[in-house]
């Protein structure tokens, strides 16, 4: 597939996705440099622009794939992608702000292959850097398009509202002893679904399109945001830390319920009892590497790996299905499929 969306807004033979995600990142440094200089080192840390001493730096930082996903929809139809700018910003700036806080209530030390902003900073730096981020992203929609405000800014609230209501269920899950996968998709749909659910119907909406384009574009984000946690649960057991940066068998030790595990648990064998007297029954704590390593081979003994991928595959395909009713162009219809199929089976 051609992961380009070429429109007469657009230069002839550029790849608008590069330009996109110049422009987005060009956005987020004038987005934060007015914050107060302690909350922007650890955002400019966060976000690659620093290292760990303050000096100037262009480390790898994340793809921007909520940013992309909403810059697409705000093209779709031959409109210009920059249409979509501010929306783009304010999903990245809130999301970013929300794995922040993530890394500390995970109690994860590491993210993209260096301390979290928390390790480095301090867990009230890191909070307080996270709810400026936030701030930052309702402002930049608010003043984008003053006319549009109370729909964007809508939106936008009721999607962190979500998302810290999957995160909520998500804590609870660590103290339950049963959690179905049921329970779990529920949790994602909150956790992870909302904010690229949130992102399509804003990049929708500044490009201008009609109310059944916008609900239909952001019920096709809700579901490809629970793919991509799909995806990460798969990657945080079996993924490479070289490119995913985060530690190996992280969501294992702290025994977090994925979709991987839960799969597993819900088999019947031998296998499946030595998981769950492992996983459910161990000494409290963390599990140390053995013990992770050790979960690790029995969930994928009792078909947990297959059947996250095989889920994963299935979901994808019924995402994209109703694109062909939703999105007529051809083109744009495929740009978009090759941006999320890309994204969804991603090694990182």
């Amino acid at each position: 597939m051609d992961h380009s969306l070429r429109t007469d807004s657009q230069p002839k033979g550029s790849d608008w996705l590069n330009d996109a995600r110049g422009s987005l990142e060009s956005g987020l440094r004038d987005a934060v440099a007015e914050l107060e200089p302690a909350a922007h080192q650890a955002v400019a840390y966060y976000f690659g622009w620093r290292d760990e001493q303050g000096r100037s730096c262009a480390l790898p930082s994340g793809r921007r794939r909520l940013g992309a996903l909403t810059l697409l929809t705000a093209c779709l139809g031959g409109r210009d992608w920059r249409r979509g700018l501010p929306a783009a910003l304010a999903c990245e700036l809130a999301f970013n702000a929300a794995v922040i806080h993530d890394d500390i209530i995970d109690r994860d030390r590491t993210r993209r292959g260096r301390p979290a902003v928390w390790a480095l900073f301090g867990e009230p730096a890191a909070i307080l850097a996270g709810n400026a981020l936030t701030a930052v992203a309702f402002d930049v929609l608010a003043t984008a398009r003053p006319d549009l405000a109370s729909v964007t800014t809508g939106w936008l609230a009721r999607t962190v509202v979500k998302l810290n209501a999957g995160q909520l269920l998500d804590i609870r899950f660590e103290d339950r002893a049963e959690v179905t996968l049921q329970d779990y998709l529920t949790m994602v749909d909150g956790k992870a679904g909302s904010f690229a659910e949130c992102g399509c119907a804003l990049g929708a909406t500044l490009a201008g399109a009609d109310a059944d384009t916008v609900e239909g574009l952001a019920a096709f984000g809700s579901r490809l945001g629970l793919i991509w946690q799909l995806r990460n649960d798969y990657l945080g057991i079996w993924g490479d830390p070289s490119l995913t940066g985060k530690q190996a068998h992280s969501d294992l030790k702290s025994r977090k319920k994925t979709y991987p595990v839960l799969a597993a648990l819900a088999q019947t064998g031998e296998q499946q009892e030595r998981l769950a007297d492992l996983y459910r029954h161990a000494p409290p704590g963390p599990l140390g590497d053995q013990d992770a390593q050790r979960a690790a081979d029995l969930i994928d003994q009792c078909g947990g790996r297959e059947a996250t991928l095989r889920e994963t595959r299935r979901r994808l395909d019924d995402a994209l299905a109703p694109l062909t009713h939703l999105i007529p162009d051809p083109a744009a219809r495929e740009a978009l499929a090759a941006l999320a199929t890309t994204y969804a089976l991603s090694d990182r």
